[in-house]
């Protein structure tokens, strides 16, 4: 709960102080912030002992920060960096946490700007740091953190801006 409180402290500084240039849609920089949900698709079945069944990440809310740099009217290199504490779930109860902190570049491409709104898409690599797996000290059994990889992956994103003044 202290994370999360943190977390949207953090995010509602950031706006403020980002929501003057992201009004801005004819600019050439532009500086962002907000919140992000974070939803893993997969999960996975181990067994624990004699037990099996499914671990798997929960869906959370997070904040993100970047920027955009506009080349021109039409395309622009957006980074933005995002993170969010999730919790790993063994059968639908919480045995540990892991932190989520991608690094992300994109290469915007602005296909509908208007004085209102502005749509665009483009390719993304990220660069995702992952924290350690920390488990629950109220656990029945004794595991200690597990150490992750960080990875370098690829995707694509889609954005709209709304102009509000």
């Amino acid at each position: 709960m202290r994370k999360t409180l943190l977390s949207l402290a953090l995010v509602a500084t950031v706006a403020v102080g980002a929501a003057q240039p992201s009004w801005a849609q004819d600019t050439h920089f532009k500086v962002f912030g907000g919140l992000s949900y974070i939803s893993p698709l997969s999960e996975d079945d181990v067994d624990f002992g004699t037990v099996r069944d499914s671990v798997e990440a929960s869906n959370e809310v997070g904040w993100t920060v970047g920027f955009e740099f506009r080349f021109s009217k039409w395309m622009g290199l957006e980074v933005d960096y995002v993170n969010a504490t999730h919790d790993i779930e063994f059968g639908g109860a919480k045995i540990a946490e892991i932190d989520f902190s991608p690094v992300s570049a994109t290469l915007n491409f602005h296909v509908i700007h208007t004085k209102i709104v502005d749509l665009y898409l483009g390719p993304t690599a990220s660069y995702v740091y992952w924290g350690d797996v920390e488990f629950d000290s109220g656990l029945s059994f004794s595991v200690s953190d597990v150490k992750t990889d960080n990875e370098l992956t690829y995707g694509a994103s889609v954005g709209l801006d709304i102009g509000l003044g």
